[in-house]
Order: structure tokens, then sequence, then C-alpha cells
């Protein structure tokens, strides 16, 4: 439709373009401003945090370097506060009566960790309900009481399960607080008979009756005949009965060859049963079908764990399924012996144990860490033991030894990983240094390394005849933390979007329908003025001139000729056309009559 000359379709087109640019330039304008919030607020928090860690070192350290220790224990005065230094941090005690704080000192390391005011007992920072602090004494292994009242309290934290890095860091960033990530357990014992610490046991006490390990119960436990493990361990233990590990009785027979195992530096410990090849790992009983087992590596730096070894095959622990599993079939020859703690042999060939990752890049761009695809435990061949001669042990063994085979010379180690020595088997490929592991008898870590690193000393490999192997799953936590929070934000922004879009196209609803209003009006007065056009037209075809009408009766005649313009009595244009000329018969009559 145009008016004077101008398309109205074009008018509506362009205003809808501009709205909607218009629209999608708030939206952006509305995104962009979210996303730099969001980025100001994380970078804000982010500082704060960094800031709060720091002020938080700081304060810490004023109070280890000018507060006032108590004795030996883990109590600092300071400022007219007392604050424990534990747990690597320091936590403050709440409500307590400094005047008549004190430490609780026997003279024994363990109740370092423990103190006292006028109306509470404290462990660590904790307070200890029911403990009369006036009357209280040491039972010996880690057992307190007042003389009603039974705790078992340890002097080696723990970390609280229940409380995620992001409740510390949100604690940290809104309340300003800083959550206690360890504390140090305690149990009470509900018995009304006296409880004493049993000697030679760290975290054990009887009754006279029952026995009890960190405040737990144990089930059965013969008082008189129980013994530890190992003394330096403190949660195996037999009696003539069971053997136990912590308060549960393992499905094993007690004997006196009973020993804990692992590697030099290994995560496990095993127990071992010397007497039926028996073995179990805490909880976990290796299959019994498969005894006896014979234990490869221990003492040994090379390897990260320890194999088993059966006439059914090589097993190991996987501690990803928490299981045990089988490696392979059992590929030795006879009895297998150590010749160092990675060295062994059977009847006919010579093996060493060595542990190795196997990684898997990430893409090229990536900066981060290589992947870890699995952790292995290899057994290598040298060949048959024939071929090989021992010549000499450096350092009565500790060190390493000295070998031939054939006219060429080899060093194996027995230092290991902890050392920065990597492999087990080098080729002596100097004489010069042949001659000096030969000829000395005291050659620390620092001189086989020198060798090794001067190239003296090269990497010899064996040929892997066996293989444990703990897959690991790759894990996504960063990428799904990243895309987790792509979602949010991204899935917030589209949200906001979507109720922009909507609210927006109600208002473009709205828009429409007063542009039709306003286009039916336009169309209206459109054809108004193109009415008026016809009409003058139409008018222009009446005579201007005065026409003489000598009565009324020619008037009248002069009407009726006009009436047949109107078809129908619903010709509403037609009734108009007919009064205007009506009137303007009318109209020069008058003027007639005037002039007359």
């Amino acid at each position: 439709m145009k008016i004077n000359g101008e398309d109205l379709s074009n008018i509506k087109k362009n205003v809808n373009e501009i709205g909607y640019y218009n629209s999608l330039t708030k939206i952006s304008k509305k995104i962009f401003i979210i996303i730099i919030t969001i980025f100001i607020v994380f970078i804000l928090s982010e500082v704060f945090f960094i800031y709060k860690i720091k002020s938080d070192y700081k304060f810490n350290q004023e109070i280890v370097e000018n507060g006032q220790k108590y004795e030996k224990s883990i109590y600092i005065k300071y400022e007219g506060k007392i604050y424990c230094n534990s747990f690597g941090d320091i936590y403050q005690l709440k409500d307590v009566d400094i005047d008549s704080f004190k430490t609780f000192d026997t003279g024994d390391y363990r109740d370092n960790y423990i103190a006292t005011d006028k109306n509470n007992v404290y462990l660590g920072n904790t307070t200890i309900p029911d403990l009369n602090p006036n009357r209280l004494k040491s039972l010996g292994s880690n057992y307190y009481s007042d003389g009603v009242n039974y705790y078992f309290l340890s002097d080696r934290y723990i970390r609280n399960e229940d409380i995620s890095t992001w409740s510390i860091v949100k604690e940290y960033i809104i309340h300003f607080k800083k959550k206690q990530l360890y504390f140090y357990p305690f149990k009470k014992i509900e018995t009304t008979k006296a409880l004493k610490g049993i000697k030679n046991f760290r975290y054990l006490a009887s009754d006279g009756d029952k026995v009890y390990y960190k405040g737990e119960l144990i089930e059965n436990a013969d008082l008189d005949t129980l013994k530890p493990v190992d003394k330096y361990n403190d949660d195996y233990f037999y009696d003539k009965n069971n053997v136990y590990y912590k308060t549960k009785a393992l499905n094993l027979s007690s004997n006196e060859n009973l020993s804990l195992v692992s590697v030099q530096q290994g995560e496990r410990t095993y127990l071992y049963d010397g007497l039926n090849g028996n073995v179990s790992l805490e909880e976990y009983i290796f299959d019994k079908k498969y005894i006896p087992y014979q234990i490869l590596g221990i003492g040994s730096a090379h390897v990260k764990d320890l194999l088993f070894v059966s006439k059914d095959g090589i097993f190991f622990y996987n501690p990803e399924t928490k299981e045990q599993e089988r490696a392979g079939d059992n590929i030795f020859k006879g009895k297998v012996e150590n010749i160092l703690s990675s060295v062994i042999s059977d009847d006919k060939n010579i093996y060493y144990l060595h542990s190795y990752d196997v990684l898997r890049k990430r893409r090229r761009s990536s900066r981060h860490a290589h992947i870890l695809v699995s952790k292995n435990i290899g057994i290598f061949s040298l060949g048959e033991k024939k071929d090989w001669e021992k010549i000499k042990d450096i350092d009565s063994g500790t060190t390493g030894q000295v070998w031939k085979k054939g006219n060429k010379y080899y060093y194996f180690d027995d230092l290991g990983v902890g050392q920065t020595i990597d492999d087990v088997v080098y080729e002596i490929v100097d004489y010069a240094s042949l001659k000096y592991l030969l000829g000395t008898n005291n050659i620390n870590s620092s001189t086989i390394r020198e060798l090794i690193n001067n190239k003296k000393l090269i990497v010899f490999k064996g040929e892997e005849v066996s293989t444990a192997s703990v897959k690991y799953k790759e894990s996504h936590g960063a990428e799904i933390f990243l895309a987790i929070f792509l979602t949010t934000f991204f899935g917030i922004s589209i949200l906001m979007i979507s109720l922009k879009w909507k609210a927006q196209k109600k208002d473009r609803e709205k828009l429409e329908e007063k542009r039709k209003k306003i286009e039916k009006q336009m169309e209206f007065w459109d054809n108004y003025y193109n009415n008026n056009k016809e009409e003058k037209k139409e008018d222009e075809k009446i005579p201007t001139s005065y026409k003489s009408y000598d009565d009324e009766e020619e008037i009248k005649k002069e009407i009726d000729k006009i009436k047949p313009i109107v078809k129908n009595s619903d010709d509403i244009e037609g009734l108009k056309k007919r009064e205007k000329k009506i009137n303007s018969v009318i109209k020069n009559f008058n003027v007639d009559e005037e002039e007359k």
C-alpha cells in the first residue's frame, strides 16, 4: 500500500528490522555485563582467598614466633588467648579459662596433645565431655580416666572426611572463617570396670576381662596370650585363637610364623603367614586355593608393590579394584631365591624386578602432565644363571653387587629410586670405574649416581617375561568441572536470553497490534483521501454556473434525477454521494434566490 508515493510495507519491514537489531543489541550488552560481572567476582574471590590464606599464615607465624609455648606441648599462649599448634595449622581454644589452663604433662610424649583448665579437658582444641579435669589420670596406651569415665584419646590426628575442599573455600570466602580439616579422634568406653593400658601395645587396654583397641571392643580376645605381630606396628596382633587386624578377627590360623612385609617405600603392608603361605592386606584375605604363596620384592627399592607367586600363577593386589589379580602363569623353574631385594633366581635363570609407569601424552598444545595409563611391575629375565658369575658385594650388598657375564661386567643396584637410581642393572663400560668398584669397600649412593650421570654405568635391559599391571581410568575431573561450569554459565545466559526473548516477543506482538491499528487508520484515511478525489471529480461534473430554478417544483425534479444513484438502503457510499449532489443543487438554488 502506498500513500503519497511511499510504500507502507517497506516502512513495516524497516521498523521490524530496527526493533530486532535493537533487541539483539540489548541482549548482547546484558550477556556481556553478566560475563564481566562473573569474571570480576571470580577474580575478586580468588584474590581474597589468596589474601586470606597469606594473612592467616602471617598470623600463625606471629603466634609461633612471639607466643609463649607451654613446655613441650602443642599449646601456645598469645595476647590473652590459647592456641593449638597442630595439623600443620593453628586453632584457638574456645571458652578456655586462661588462669587455670595447663598442659597435662606426665613425661609421656603422647600426652603433649592434652591440656586442662578448671572446667574442661582438651584434646588438641576439642573439649572432651564427661571428664573431670581435676581428677584426670593417664592409664597408658592413650587411655585416660577421672575415676568414673574412661576415654581413648588419640595422639594422631585424622582428616575429617565430611568436609570437602569446596566447603573450606566457601567458608573462607563467604563467612571469613577457616574450617578445621583435621582433628584428634577420641572414644568413650562404656565400662564399669577400671581400665588399664596393655604393655607393649600402643592402643590396647583391658579391664582384666575385655580388651579394647582405640576404645573399641575386640570380641573374644584372650588377654593372657595376646601378642603383636610386629613391635613397630600397632594394628596387627594375635592370641592363641585368632589373628586380628585392629578389632577384626581374620580368617587365618594363629601361629608364631606371622610377619608383616612390604617393599621399601610401599603404600601397603601385608600380613604373611609363613607357616601356611597365606597372605592378607588389612581385612582382605588372598584366595586360599592358591596357597602357599611366595613373596617377591620384600624390601625392594625398585618396585612399588609386592608380587605373590604360587604354583597356579603370579598374583598381585590391584588397589583400583581392591582385589587380588593374576598377572600370568608361574614362569619360574624350581625354587625361587633372592639375590638382592630386586634380583632373584630360580633353578635356571636370573631375573630382576622393576616398576615403571605407562603415560599417554596429552594434546601437543597442552601444558598439563601426561595422563597415567598404568602402573606396572615387570619381571625381566637376564638369561641363564650358569652364564653369570658374582664378583663382589658392594658395601656388604647394601649398595649393590658386581657380576660378570662373558667378558662384560655389570652392576646390580640395591639402592633404588629413593636414591634417584632408577634402574636395577647397569653395564660397567669403563675400566677405571670397574677397578674402583672392585677395589673400594665403602661406596655410597652419590658415587653410584655420579658414575651413572657420567655414562660410566649404562642401563641394561633384560627381557620382560611377566607383568603385573594396574590400569587407570583417565581422570576427567578438570574437564568435568569445566564442562559443568560452562554449561551452568551458558545455561543461565541462554535461560535469561530465552526469558528476555519471550518478553520481547510479547512486546513485539503488542507493537504489531498497534501497527495494524495504525495501518487500518492509514488505510481509512487513504480511502478517504482517494474518495475525496473522486468526489471532487464528480463535483466538477456538476455545473458550477448558477442554474436558474424558477420554483421549487423544478428543484424537486432535479433532486428526483439524483435519487436513482442509490441502488438500495445499504449503499452507504451512494447515499453520501446523493446527499452531496442534493446539497449542491439546493446551494445553487439559494444563491439564485439571494441574487433575485
